[in-house]
């Protein structure tokens, strides 16, 4: 009998030890975004501004269902329409966090416009049962009539 709790001790140790490291390895590849950065859904209803460096977006945004409707405008700094004369490749997205700030789904609200004008967007997203923040990120390029190109970003996640 004794022989048979000895066998399986060093079996058992290695079956929570591989329990532990899966546990730990899904966590690794998990991102995050900062508390400075989340913005909170938990009302079923809100209307608010968010400003960037670059940019600023008002949204609103209410829910029903597991689903929210979220629209708004980017506005984008004087500086930057001041200093450049056309906007390349312009993305807007949401990124839906749990609790945690950990990041559940990203998703693209506005694209592709090549003037400075305001971007209006409007979407109906099915949104994850645990999320309770959202960020914003964009990326994109501007031009100076042909003199050169800059990059502009923000992307919160690490």
């Amino acid at each position: 009998m004794r022989t048979g709790l000895l066998f399986l001790s060093p079996v058992i140790a290695v079956v929570f030890l591989i329990s532990a490291s899966q546990v730990i390895a899904a966590d690794i590849g998990a991102q995050y975004v900062s508390a400075a950065d989340r913005l909170s859904i938990e009302q079923f209803r809100y209307s608010g501004q968010w400003k960037g460096n670059d940019l600023s977006v008002e949204y609103s945004y209410s829910k029903d269902q597991g689903q929210m409707d979220l629209s708004g405008n980017v506005r984008f700094s004087n500086s930057l329409i001041m200093g450049y004369t056309e906007l390349k490749d312009f993305r807007l997205g949401a990124i839906f966090l749990d609790q945690n700030g950990k990041v559940l789904e990203q998703i693209g609200l506005a694209t592709n416009r090549d003037s400075f004008d305001p971007i209006p967007f409007n979407r109906r997203i099915n949104i994850p049962s645990n999320a309770v923040f959202m960020a914003f990120s964009y990326q994109r390029k501007a031009c100076d009539q042909g003199r050169g190109k800059t990059s502009f970003w923000f992307y919160p996640i690490h």
